[in-house]
């Protein structure tokens, strides 16, 4: 009469991934990093670069659209934070160095139209460090990026679409010290008869106008 044998085959198995399991754990705790990471910079955003983004959480920006429709921007967030900046390592990484970088992050969101604007200095969506930028995007579709020098004036020129005006006239009120900065990019949107933004003016109070495709506009209401 055979025997079965079968029972003693899986248990013998078991044994082998229990084994197995038990090596994993050994090679894991033989590998652990026990080196503490360092410090080794901090870059803090100065008071003209927070200038730069001139809104407080809580408020509201009155905004006219070039048809007549007045509505309103609502600051929902106005954070400033610490983040950390590590080299790519993909083996070995125990103890890696990496600095700090302070990150200035605001959004502002209307009803209707139905828009969101993340303005952000020191980095980017994608926690990367990106000193003297400022970044802004409209509904995460839109996007438009602003160099600034030392003192925190903004670049212009062609090679990076953005013109600087001394002065500039919207809604019959003048203001001073502009730039007009076009899109750098529109995420997936293929279709050039799709209306979508085009260019913004901005200057120390922020946000001053948004330039349609089809030449329509929405406007600080001041």
């Amino acid at each position: 009469m055979l025997r079965k044998w079968r029972p003693a085959v899986k248990l013998s198995i078991k044994m082998r991934i229990c084994l197995s399991g038990l090596l994993i754990i050994l090679l894991l705790n033989s590998s652990c990093c026990r080196q503490d990471p360092i410090e080794t910079a901090r870059y803090e955003l100065s008071d003209n670069e927070l200038a730069l983004i001139p809104y407080a959480y809580g408020e509201q920006i009155d905004f006219v659209h070039s048809n007549g429709y007045t509505f309103q921007f609502s600051v929902t967030e106005d954070k400033l934070e610490w983040e950390e900046f590590y080299e790519f390592c993909e083996w070995n990484c125990c103890g890696q160095n990496y600095f700090s970088y302070q990150v200035k992050t605001t959004k502002l969101e209307s009803a209707y139209p139905n828009l969101i604007i993340e303005l952000s200095l020191g980095g980017t969506r994608f926690s990367d460090y990106s000193p003297m930028l400022l970044n802004f995007n409209i509904n995460n579709r839109h996007f438009i990026t602003m160099q600034y020098d030392s003192l925190s004036n903004f670049k212009c020129d062609g090679l990076n679409r953005a013109i600087c005006h001394d002065s500039i006239l919207i809604h019959d009120k003048l203001y001073t010290g502009v730039i007009e900065k076009y899109f750098d990019s529109h995420y997936f949107i293929q279709d050039s008869t799709i209306l979508m933004p085009e260019s913004i003016l901005y200057n120390h109070l922020g946000l001053l106008q948004i330039k349609m495709s089809n030449d329509e506009t929405f406007s600080l209401n001041n």
